[in-house]
């Protein structure tokens, strides 16, 4: 689909889930193999990504839990250290993962978990849809493809996942057990700091009889926009509950696909961006900068949105500075997570006259054939000529 059509897209799929449909192990070819002796190093190629990481890492598994209060799944992308034979350290954000891990300890119970590795790119963007507590993102992927997802029940727990997967690691977050865990290279092109995190026990591993082990290169384009068109999506769709005129939305990737967001307006009042620019940083704590443009401007185009703030913002007058929010933690710029975030008014004013803000354009330009101008006329020994 055209490029300006994927948001939308994406955004119908999160709104209209699609139930998946369970078959038997005889048809997962993710359990084609399973192993109960477990070597983490022996049996999976997990690589070191950068000089500074604290070791191998599992970077594109998908992390699938059910709530223990309503048996509802969740499905996350999270960054998964060896650390021994069976063990993994997990870094898990205060998100669903956390309210289910919450509940289970209290109860002093492990939380069963699976990680998959090897699915398809449109599993792996549901996989970060940012969705309600108790929407299982698998019925998301089964809506992007139009057809139910096929699942498996996993050998040791209840946990559903993709049943064509290449590798299935099953497994339990330990009540009450923390080991360090990091540094790790991430998505800003920094590393996340050392610091003591959830551990994840693993009991059994199924896979493909000849399987594909996937990895994420970290701040690497795939995982920059894996998180960014989930969260274009749900921005969206937040910003267009109050404001119907915002047309489009783009994490750039200048901004690491998480700070830098270009917000399309077609305005109808003269201070709606600043409303706008404040809706749009509460959105997520993750975004750090908002620029709003006018409907003319080409937002998935950094030197067209730089162009409409050279010409169209002022900084006595279109710029707001908020101090002291919440912002993410692996922005080594902030303080823990505290932020400064920023926002800058570059449209045009309603009223006014004149060819101040008239873009210059020649007549007949979006229909002239260059080739045939400039070729069309040419004889053949004058372009033969030319053409030595």
């Amino acid at each position: 689909m055209p490029d300006g059509e994927l948001i939308t897209r994406y955004k119908q799929a999160a709104d209209a889930p699609l139930p998946w449909h369970e078959v038997s192990r005889a048809k997962a070819a993710c359990q084609e193999v399973a192993v109960t002796d477990i070597d983490l190093a022996r049996l999976l190629p997990m690589p070191t990504h950068n000089e500074l990481d604290a070791g191998p890492y599992i970077t594109a598994g998908l992390v699938i839990a059910r709530n223990p209060r309503t048996g509802r799944q969740n499905v996350s992308i999270n960054r998964l250290q060896m650390q021994g034979k069976d063990r993994l350290g997990i870094l898990i954000l205060p998100r669903d993962l956390n309210n289910f891990f919450t509940v289970a300890e209290g109860r002093d119970e492990a939380l069963p978990v699976a990680i998959v590795i090897g699915v398809d790119p449109l599993t792996l963007l549901a996989s970060q849809a940012i969705a309600p507590l108790d929407q299982d993102e698998l019925e998301i992927a089964g809506a992007l493809r139009g057809e139910p997802l096929d699942v498996v029940k996993c050998l040791t727990n209840d946990v559903r996942v993709p049943a064509d997967a290449e590798i299935v690691i099953e497994g339990k977050l330990l009540p009450k057990v923390r080991a360090p865990e990091g540094p790790f290279g991430e998505f800003p092109q920094y590393y996340g700091p050392k610091g003591d995190r959830h551990v994840i026990e693993v009991t059994t591993v199924t896979h493909r009889r000849n399987p594909l082990f996937h990895t994420i290169v970290p701040g690497g384009l795939e995982h920059l926009l894996l998180g960014a068109i989930p969260r274009e999506a749900t921005i969206l769709s937040y910003l267009q509950r109050n404001f119907p005129n915002v047309l489009d939305v783009h994490l750039a990737l200048g901004g690491v696909a998480r700070y830098h967001l270009y917000v399309k307006l077609r305005k109808r009042l003269p201070a709606e961006a600043m409303n706008v620019i404040l809706a749009a940083l509460s959105s997520h704590h993750d975004v750090k900068h908002v620029i709003v443009v006018d409907d003319d401007v080409n937002i998935h185009d950094a030197q067209h949105v730089e162009w409409a703030v050279a010409t169209r913002f002022q900084a006595d007058k279109d710029l707001i500075v908020i101090p002291r929010a919440q912002g993410s933690r692996l922005d080594p710029s902030a303080d823990d997570g505290v932020s400064a975030k920023m926002g800058i008014d570059a449209t045009k004013p309603l009223n006014w006259d004149g060819p101040q803000y008239t873009v210059i354009r020649i007549p007949g330009e979006d229909t002239l054939d260059l080739k045939q101008a400039v070729v069309g006329n040419l004889t053949a020994e004058r372009l033969r000529a030319l053409q030595k």
